[in-house]
């Protein structure tokens, strides 16, 4: 940043910077961090979000004396868990209860609506920054309202990034009642600037295109290939060689369709090349260890050989033999010559009835050549949930709970070099190639399938060097985003 807009934003007691995908937000947060006088107080929505600070932050050797980082959930957790009775905190309530985290951040708006709270965040921090703000709820806003009247509150986003609308309604920078900066900072495409600038340029062309959506106006995109960053898939070569030549050509490749059932059908369907991407509330966690928490053998062999095969593809080839012999109770493989050794492993699971024995079973698998994990999170987290139940002497379900939902206790699977996913999913990620699947999207206006402006500028945004879109259509249409 040029120091006259450091100076210009330090002049203000608030300011909210629009800053377009892959423009330098980051960067930005890092010079206002490292520049701005006294202690800033650093907030963003997800880990993921604070480990990225983190390393940039590191990277450009900033004093962890100037900041305190944080995830805006992680603060306020803190501030209702010192002071509950005034958040108006429910006693007993979890943080896997459907409700906590909202509640926490209204009870959060609450605590500074008094002058006391303030004064210790202005004791205590010369200013707030907060990142990704145009998906901030309205309770979390109304935390950086009462916040402002004590010190400087400072915010990043993009309104074309917003997507999180359908859950409840975002703040709108319509009236977000900061000072809105979009002219008089300057942004430039730095992620493509090394991988593709061309890809840069379209994408800036793109976005002045989708903004009127914004608006409520309709918005028709092309699909027209340039030659140089956009390509085009029939629908009909989905399952064919072109798939696995675009693999072949890029390091990292991320499929991303509407809905969940696609992306897990197109994860299957690669066998394995492309990992299934799961929301942080992994519903088929819980519904399995709900199965595996039923002291029946016969009932729990059964959904283990069901989540097996939920999991990973090749199942009905490679251990098919053993299906009707596991649905009915009966454990006596002698005549099965395929894969013998899961046989035994369940023939032992059928005598002990232990999770240490389903645990035996899924280490084969994971190690089995023949099968190919497409599920890779879903299952490794089975296993840590069914050891932690061991370990604990609880149940499968409650152990899956707690290591998807309390953060300490989370793991990370963000290695995946080919992800199949939805534009929910995939915002913060990027690789080099980005496979847009708009075979079910027609040309009507309401159809249930279709991309919002918000969803589709997120969704071609994650390409580092080019995008595809499958489809036959010359166009696509897309709809208003939700919820702002």
């Amino acid at each position: 940043m040029k120091a006259e807009e450091i100076a210009l934003i330090q002049s203000k007691h608030n300011a909210a910077i629009i800053a377009p995908a892959g423009h330098g937000k980051t960067e930005m947060i890092t010079e206002l961090v490292d520049k701005l006088p006294g202690i800033k107080l650093v907030l963003t929505h997800t880990n993921a979000g604070v480990d990225a600070l983190t390393k940039r932050f590191n990277k450009k050797n900033v004093n962890g004396k100037k900041y305190y980082l944080s995830t805006i959930s992680s603060f306020c957790m803190k501030w209702t868990g010192a002071y509950p009775s005034t958040a108006g905190i429910r006693p007993g309530i979890k943080v896997t209860d459907k409700d906590f985290y909202s509640e926490v951040h209204t009870g959060t708006a609450q605590i500074f609506t008094h002058s006391w709270a303030r004064d210790i965040i202005k004791k205590t921090y010369s200013c707030v920054i907060v990142d990704e703000y145009q998906d901030c709820v309205l309770a979390q806003h109304q935390i950086f309202v009462e916040l402002n009247k004590t010190v400087p509150v400072y915010v990043l986003g993009d309104p074309l990034q917003a997507i999180f609308g359908f859950k409840e309604s975002l703040v709108s920078w319509k009236n977000i009642c900061f000072d809105v900066l979009e002219d008089e900072i300057d942004t430039f495409p730095w992620r493509w600037e090394k991988t593709n600038p061309a890809l840069g340029q379209y994408l800036n062309d793109v976005r002045k295109e989708l903004l009127p959506g914004l608006e409520k106006k309709e918005v028709r995109l092309s699909t027209i290939p340039n030659q140089t960053s956009v390509f085009r898939i029939n629908p009909a070569d989905i399952h064919g060689s072109v798939i696995y030549d675009i693999i072949k050509k890029y390091d990292s490749v991320i499929y991303i369709a509407k809905w969940e059932t696609d992306t897990k059908a197109f994860a299957k369907s690669s066998g394995g090349i492309f990992q299934h991407d799961e929301k942080q509330n992994l519903e088929a966690l819980y519904d399995f260890a709900k199965l595996f928490d039923i002291d029946d053998v016969v009932t729990r062999g059964k959904a283990l050989f069901d989540f097996i095969s939920e999991c990973a593809s090749g199942v009905p080839s490679e251990l098919g033999s053993y299906e009707s012999h596991i649905i009915s109770g009966d454990y006596d493989f002698h005549r099965i010559k395929k894969h013998p050794e899961f046989g035994n492993r369940m023939t032992r699971f059928r005598e002990t009835n232990s999770y240490d024995s389903m645990l035996r079973i899924m280490e084969w698998v994971k190690a089995c050549k023949d099968l190919r994990l497409h599920r890779r999170e879903l299952f490794s987290e089975m296993q840590r949930s069914i050891r932690r139940a061991r370990d604990n002497q609880d149940t499968i379900l409650k152990a899956a709970l707690e290591i998807r939902m309390i953060p300490g206790n989370q793991s990370k699977y963000s290695n995946f070099k080919h992800l199949s996913s939805r534009t929910l999913l995939s915002k913060g990620l990027e690789f080099d190639c980005v496979i847009i699947d708009l075979s079910k999207v027609n040309t009507g206006w309401g159809n249930s399938n279709r991309y919002s402006v918000t969803e589709m500028y997120v969704a071609m945004t994650r390409a580092m060097k080019a995008i595809y879109f499958i489809t036959d259509q010359e166009s696509v249409l897309l709809s208003a985003p939700q919820g702002i």
